[in-house]
């Protein structure tokens, strides 16, 4: 399930050739740039997460830095985000919601993920994790941290190594950090050399063209109007 608005049901193929024209100076490079460097193959597990501004802020860091898809755990309660904080970030990401934590990890493990969970106490560093498979970051509320049943399911739990007096970070800082650093490690473990030092994604082609399509109907004011016109 997505908090994005949905497409209407128009072959995305269609959708690009349609509204293509109709995107302001640099607005298809720009998708192209942020399409070439998306990520499938990392994504974060938010649980139980209670504060709103927390939430809107864990989105805007999984956008910025690369992500396609977040999921989020709503054992507790369901999972709000602040609009103010978010800035629309939304409408670029896929947030799948889970009524329980099994649930997301069934989803998660049929696509080959390993699990990573953030915990303060943990013996292994975020320095020790393997991100050259599909990964999932996990983090708790803001309060209990994650639930027994979450560290019982992971594969590693992990901490961020801190150098300071102070041993914790807020949950949003803490998520900011954790996703640049495994976006980046990501991405490294994706390099070939022809690659250079440009951002590397990791989707196939029929994902591509599908966020492709998403992004140009995000971007172009009335598309609907002009999907619906087109395709007379």
């Amino acid at each position: 399930m997505t908090m994005a608005k949905a497409l209407p049901p128009f072959d995305p193929l269609f959708v690009c050739r349609a509204l293509e024209p109709f995107l302001v100076d640099g607005r298809r490079e720009r998708i192209d740039a942020v399409i070439d460097a998306r990520l499938a193959g990392l994504t974060v597990v938010i649980e139980n997460l209670h504060d709103p501004h927390n939430g809107a802020a864990v989105l805007r860091s999984a956008e910025a830095f690369g992500l396609q898809t977040v999921h989020v755990v709503e054992t507790a309660e369901r999972f709000r985000f602040s609009s103010d904080v978010s800035q629309g970030c939304e409408k670029w990401l896929d947030v799948e919601r889970h009524p329980t934590f099994a649930a997301a990890v069934n989803r998660l493990r049929a696509g080959g993920f390993a699990l990573y969970a953030a915990a303060p106490e943990a013996e292994a560093s975020w320095e020790e994790l393997d991100f050259s498979r599909p990964a999932a970051i996990v983090v708790g509320n803001e309060h209990a941290g994650l639930t027994a049943e979450a560290l019982a399911a992971v594969d590693v739990r992990f901490r961020i190594p801190m150098a300071g007096m102070t041993r914790s970070l807020n949950l949003s800082v803490a998520a900011a950090l954790i996703i640049s650093r495994a976006a980046a490690a990501r991405r490294l473990a994706l390099r070939r050399p022809a690659d250079g030092i440009q951002p590397t994604g990791d989707l196939d082609e029929a994902e591509r063209l599908r966020l492709r399509a998403r992004f140009y109907a995000a971007s172009v004011r009335g598309a609907d109007q002009i999907l619906a016109r087109a395709r007379l």
